[in-house]
């Protein structure tokens, strides 16, 4: 009986690919029309065309969206359960015949979008979102078949199919939620960091999705992966399908343990999304809101599932089960992170320091130090020209960043007057290979803030002082004046590779350009001898250390003339260059010097304030 079984699985799924064959005809049908006709009667080119094409990739996913739950809607009707059940084939069978087919059909679509492309002569570099396509397509076919069996209903067989592709990146939300209540309470942890080193270094997201692979090429992980992934929806669909009453056949879901499991993730986010769009610090309030999101959530979803508006007590006590260890993990990382409030390191083992207001300083300078064990001079201008980090290595330099971290703990309070703050990121790349990161948020000391808007002459920045003076400090240093002026104060760069300068004066809005033979030779001097004398001496260093291009920010309601100096490589000017930089010096915030000699070079500047 097995043995006639199994000769007659590869007759049944020739039987089958041969029913598909109105499907195969209508989807070249749609994929000529808007891939390749609709393109040639619009004579469009470039872009346009791959608007057209990727239109093609969204309808192959939709196309084999819509088989795989047709395909797979016999699990949700009696009639069809009992005929199908009649057939010389397993349940198990039957689904692999469904996902093979749904398979060769996907394939058959994605060769007629690399027909497309081809015909069209695009560029072939389209092709390589084929790299993220095919996993996803893949993984649906068999999240298709695993949700059918789940579900006792079509559509919502559809629904789960979406939800459990999605299930990783829900997740991902309600631990940034947990973070997120860590953050608020316990001073310095950031939700953002805690979650770009949880998805650097544990959770890889990007891999799990493959949108890693957007801009690597393909490599065993990338199978690996896959195989993995398929693998594991391949086991549970078989134990699921196994352990399926047909009985509940009609149900939105079959299964009570996966009901719930839908159900209270469904509660979380909500909540999730309200604590990741919501600013405020009163983080009683915003508990007691997420609970009630939370409870109102879970009712609607089970009231649903259960197609009733009385809850029942077991539906209740899951619900109470869930926020009970949802709490009691999140209160433990609470607990865990606030033993590590107040660490501050000793200058002697840092090995590189950071601060700013960059978030994301932990990944890119990882992504450094996984390929060399030291980052030399080119690579610190590198991650500052790219993503306006500066590091900080002199060990001056680095006791001066812990007294301002000690600062911060004793008083977060700053009185930024009309420029915009939000926080203060402090890093210490240890030497021993580990690190600490604090995010500090900045509260606005307002108490002597002048009642006159923009009028900040008459203000008391007395309470700004010690922050003002570390930070001054800093932004004096060979460490930072290094690598944020490198053009003036790196031989190398100056003598060599930059030497030519393109001017932009601008106000507000609006500006031109000064088209001139003026060299940076000339603008040297006067630069260099700002920086020292003016520029890195002003009132309010700390916002412009705290500010993503270390430069004081616009003033609210004012006008700014600024001076922009494009600095490009004078070996290659007319390619890119990985080390061009663009720097923006306002003219209105010193540079006296520079301002005064283009004044005479360029006679229109003089009406510059």
């Amino acid at each position: 009986m097995e043995q006639k079984k199994n000769n007659i699985f590869i007759p049944l799924l020739l039987n089958e690919m041969k029913a598909k064959k109105n499907w195969f005809f209508l989807s070249t049908v749609i994929m000529f029309i808007t891939t390749l006709l609709i393109p040639y009667i619009l004579e469009l080119e470039g872009v346009d065309v791959e608007f057209f094409i990727f239109f093609g990739v969204f309808e192959a996913f939709a196309l084999v969206f819509v088989n795989c739950l047709v395909d797979n809607s016999f699990l949700h009707n009696d009639s069809k359960l009992a005929y199908y059940k009649s057939k010389p084939l397993s349940f198990r069978e039957q689904i692999a015949i469904n996902i093979i087919i749904n398979m060769a059909f996907a394939a058959f679509l994605l060769v007629l979008i690399i027909l497309s492309v081809m015909f069209q002569r695009l560029n072939y570099e389209i092709l390589d979102a084929f790299k993220v396509f095919v996993p996803w397509l893949l993984i649906g076919i068999f999240l298709a078949a695993l949700s059918s069996i789940l579900a006792g209903n079509t559509l919502v067989a559809g629904a789960m199919t979406l939800f459990n592709f999605a299930l990783p990146g829900i997740i991902y939300l309600i631990i940034q939620f947990m973070f997120s209540i860590l953050e608020d309470l316990v001073a310095g942890f950031s939700a953002n960091v805690l979650m770009n080193y949880f998805v650097y270094k544990v959770y890889k997201l990007d891999y799990i999705y493959f949108t890693k692979y957007t801009d690597i090429p393909v490599d065993y992980i990338y199978f690996l992966m896959l195989g993995l992934i398929l693998i594991a929806i391949t086991l549970l669909i078989f134990k699921i399908l196994k352990r399926r009453k047909n009985e509940n056949t009609g149900n939105f879901i079959v299964f009570d343990g996966y009901k719930y499991f839908v159900s209270v993730l469904a509660s979380l986010i909500l909540p999730a999304f309200f604590s990741a769009a919501h600013f405020s610090r009163n983080i009683v309030s915003e508990i007691i809101v997420s609970l009630l999101l939370a409870v109102l959530t879970y009712y609607l979803v089970i009231a649903v599932m259960e197609k009733s508006f009385k809850i029942s007590k077991l539906s209740a006590k899951v619900f109470v089960l869930s926020m009970a260890l949802f709490f009691a993990v999140t209160g433990g990382t609470v607990a865990f992170a606030n033993q590590y409030r107040d660490v501050v390191p000793d200058a002697k083992d840092v090995k590189y320091a950071y601060v700013g207001s960059n978030t994301w300083v932990l990944r890119y300078i990882n992504e450094y130090i996984e390929h060399e064990d030291d980052l030399d001079h080119e690579d610190m201008i590198r991650l500052k020209n790219r993503n306006g980090i500066i590091l900080f290595t002199d060990k001056e330099n680095i006791q001066t960043i812990i007294d301002l971290h000690k600062e911060m703990l004793t008083n977060p309070d700053y009185d930024y007057q009309d420029y915009w703050m939000n926080s203060m990121v402090i890093m210490y790349f240890m030497n021993d290979g580990s690190f600490i990161v604090r995010d500090y948020k900045i509260n606005e000391d307002d108490i002597s803030r002048n009642e006159t808007k923009y009028e900040t002459d008459a203000v008391d920045t007395s309470r700004n002082e010690t922050k003002d003076n570390l930070a001054t400090k800093l932004m004096n240093s060979q460490d930072f004046k290094g690598i944020k002026y490198y053009y003036l104060y790196d031989e190398k760069y100056y003598a060599n590779k930059f030497n030519s300068i393109s001017l932009f004066i601008g106000y507000d809005d609006s500006g031109k350009d000064i088209v001139s033979d003026v060299t940076f030779d000339e603008v040297y001097p006067y630069l260099i001898k700002d920086v020292e004398e003016h520029n890195l001496k002003a009132d309010g260093a700390f916002i412009a250390l705290t500010n993503y291009n270390f430069e004081k920010p616009y003033i609210g309601g004012q006008s700014r003339n600024y001076l922009q100096i494009i600095i490009r490589d004078t070996k290659n000017p007319k390619k890119e260059s990985e080390e061009e930089s663009t720097e923006t010096l306002f003219l209105d915030e010193g540079y006296e010097n520079t301002k005064e000699y283009l004044e005479k070079r360029f006679p229109e500047l003089t009406t510059v304030r």
